[in-house]
């Protein structure tokens, strides 16, 4: 995601959904929509350090594995300097992040249960 010249990613690391954790009511990372809604300021002040955040969490896992990070910190301040529009392109973008990082896998493991095999 392109912001102001420079490309950003998005990450739910173990820091960042900590981060995000504090944003939200009671601290439950599953109650970040409720963190979300509400007055507009308040809404946009969650928002940007939510982004801030998630964006914060790309790049320290892009950092310990060795990948450069040419870009400088997203800020809050630099998100409230956003277009309306760009602001929430940007908050959708998150949102996918979090939301696909927060989606649980299940592995399957094989059948205990012994076939027979019928002749």
């Amino acid at each position: 995601m392109e912001i102001f010249g420079h490309e950003y990613g998005f990450m739910l690391t173990v820091g960042a959904s900590a981060e995000v954790a504090e944003l939200c009511p009671g601290g439950d990372l599953t109650r970040i929509s409720e963190a979300l809604d509400g007055r507009f300021a308040d809404t946009v002040e969650v928002t940007a350090r939510f982004v801030v955040a998630m964006a914060g969490g790309y790049d320290a896992s892009r950092l310990y594995a060795g990948e450069p990070v040419e870009h400088p910190p997203l800020t809050v301040n630099m998100l409230k300097a956003l277009s309306f529009a760009k602001f929430q392109e940007v908050q959708r973008a998150a949102m996918a992040s979090f939301r696909g990082d927060t989606t649980p896998s299940v592995e399957v493991e094989p059948s205990k249960k012994k076939e027979t095999l019928s002749e």
